[in-house]
Order: structure tokens, then sequence, then C-alpha cells
């Protein structure tokens, strides 16, 4: 199969809105998406091979210098004070003669390329230490990182006969028997080369992979029963005395959480929030309301309203000794249950002795208790 078939044939899975694989160049010849790879190396070669990295020394930064990244002016104070800029960051390595001394006054040096990285990477995780240089436009007071290309291509896992790229333009350069795309449906696709055939499909496994599973995980502590049981007591009272529903929402301060009910209307099928309790140092964990009398489910006005990646919970039928209640999180559209157990400490567990030598199980060794 030639090159120019192959491509053809590979980017004809390509879906309806998608720019066409193959252009006229409206002077008698057509490049492929092969030719652009190509090309694509060639610059960056050239590119490379202009740019020279920059010795931290000769770096004369101001408050006026930009860091140019990712297509965006950025500015350099975004992540250095003024008082840093003009007088320097403190070395953590004394020289040899404070080493000697009694002196133990940090010594203030210039920032350095690698110290504006390092800062930058936070925000951009690309821009690692063993990928990035960076470098310094005195004429235009610019600082450019500069990311390198990986051995085989970035964002590609290759191997003898399997490939797992990010684009279909890197399965086109780099092409294996046996390829794995992701599309803008969220699915893996498997594209497989034969002698006469490109077959596309969703893949059931990928190759050189880790395997992952749904689930979520709490950064903060579990969210303390008392809370739930403040939600609880507020629920019933509402409930047996207006039948109505009652909106609560759950904070972390970075110390602990603070629950608090913010002005609202309610009714017996309804409840709207009509404030915002808590500024941007307090992280909202957790929205929970209650359905009063009725099962605990999450109502078509819910999946409206509760479209944020954070924990949500509804708890139904109050009044009861054990009301229900569900938790669950929003990604992209889509709603993930989450077990209760895993969100709010229980009540049930004990730290005391559980030892009952009086109590026998059945069918258990003869020195097993209970």
């Amino acid at each position: 199969m030639t090159d120019k078939l192959y491509q053809e044939t590979l980017f004809s899975f390509l879906g309806e809105g998608e720019p066409e694989a193959i252009q006229d160049t409206g002077k008698g010849k057509r490049t492929t998406a092969t030719d652009k790879v190509r090309v694509a190396s060639k610059d960056k070669k050239k590119t490379a091979a202009s740019v020279t990295k920059s010795e931290p020394e000769t770096w004369e930064l101001n408050t006026e210098t930009i860091i140019r990244y990712g297509g965006e002016n950025i500015p350099l104070t975004d992540y250095f004070t003024t008082e840093e800029i003009t007088n320097g960051l403190q070395d953590s390595s004394p020289s040899d003669e404070q080493t000697g001394e009694d002196n133990t006054e940090m010594k203030l040096r210039k920032i350095t390329g690698e110290d504006v990285r390092k800062r930058m990477e936070n925000d951009f995780g690309e821009l690692t230490e063993e990928l990035t240089f960076m470098t310094f436009n005195k004429e235009k007071n610019m600082i450019i990182p500069v990311l390198t290309a990986r051995k085989k291509g970035s964002g590609m896992i290759l191997d003898r006969r399997h490939g797992v790229y990010l684009r279909l333009e890197d399965a086109v350069a780099n092409r294996r028997s046996n390829m794995y795309v992701p599309g803008a449906d969220g699915h893996m696709y498997h594209i497989r080369e034969t002698e006469a055939l490109t077959i596309c499909k969703k893949a059931r496994k990928v190759p050189s992979v880790p395997a992952l599973v749904e689930g979520v995980r709490l950064k903060f502590p579990m969210i303390p029963w008392g809370i739930l049981t403040q939600f609880l007591i507020i629920a019933r009272h509402f409930a047996r005395t207006y039948s109505s529903e009652i909106h609560g929402e759950i904070y972390w301060d970075g110390q602990g959480y603070q629950f608090v009910i913010p002005a609202q209307i309610v009714s017996k099928h309804m409840c709207e929030p009509i404030e915002q309790i808590f500024d941007e140092n307090h992280v909202k964990v957790m929205e929970i309301h209650s359905h009063n009398t009725m099962d605990a489910y999450f109502s078509a006005q819910d999946d409206r309203s509760e479209q944020a990646p954070i924990l949500y919970a509804v708890v139904g039928r109050v009044l009861d000794f054990f009301p229900q209640i569900l938790v669950r999180t929003c990604l992209d559209g889509e709603y993930l249950m989450i077990d209760p157990h895993t969100v709010f400490e229980l009540p049930f567990e004990s730290a005391t002795n559980l030892d009952f030598p009086q109590v026998s199980v059945k069918g258990a060794e003869d020195d097993d208790t209970v």
C-alpha cells in the first residue's frame, strides 16, 4: 500500500466536520499528512538549531519582562513578586566564605530560567526539567520556554506491532499493524492494518497503558457524622412542620468542615438557594438536600442544577428511624454514584474491645470467639 493510499484510507475514518486529510494546494500538487509531518519535523530541527540556551548570568529581567508560551504573553510578575525580580531570590546554597562564618543571612541571586520553569510547571505540567530549556530574548525582553521532542514523538507508545497515539497524523507517520487513537466521543479506537483492509472499531482494550477504573476519592478527611446529623435534624423539622425540602452546603476551610443553611425558598417539591455564603478561601465540598417523606432519588431538576464536579447528596424519608441517602458527583454532564460510606464517617465504628469470649461461632475453630 502506498503512503498516499494508506493516508487516504486511514483518514477516511474521520467524522463529519473534520478537515480534509488531503488538500489541493492549487498548484497541481497534493500535500499528505505524511508530508506535513516531515515538514514539521524539518521545521523543528531548524528551530532547535537556531535557538540557543541563554546563560543565566546574561538574563537582565525586570518587571516588564514577559513570558511567551502557549500563544500568550504572560507577565513575569504572575510568578514572581516585584521585590524578587528587582532584588533577586534567596540563595539556598551559601558560598564557601559564608559556610565558615556564623553569618546565616541568605545571599540574594538573580532569577534564572530554571526558577521560572519550576514556577510555571505548576500551571503547565509539560514543562518538566527533562523536556524543557529556557531561552531569553534580550531585545524583546521575553522569556521563551522551549519543549524538546521526545525520542519517539510526544504522546506515543510504539511497539513492534502496535502503537498508541494522541493524533491520527501520528499514526500516519508511525504506522503499525494495530493502532489505537482516541476519538472525540471519549472512546479509544482500534485501527487494524491488513494487506487488503484498514479496519476501525471501538477498542475493547489498549495495550501498554494502565488499567483504570471509575471512582471518586475525597481529598479531605471524611465528613463527620455530626454534620450529617445536624442536617437530618433540620430536615426532619422542615418535613414535619412544613412538609418541605431543605438545602444545605458543606465547605472545607483548610482546617475542618463548615456546614451552613443558606438563604433559600423551599416548598414540598423544591428548594432554591438565593445566596452565596463563603468566599474563595472556602472549598465547596457538598450540596445536600432533603426529600421530606419521599424516597431518596435525584430528580430531573436535580440533574439540571447539579453540574459541578463536587459531591451532591439527597436524603429521603427523613422521618424514618433510618433515612435513605444517596451521593453522587458530576463530570462532563454525566453522573457517578458514590457509596456514602466512603464520604461520611460511620457512627457505628468503635475503637473499644470487641472480644466476647462468651459468644461462640458455630463452625469456627474451638478457640475462635467473636
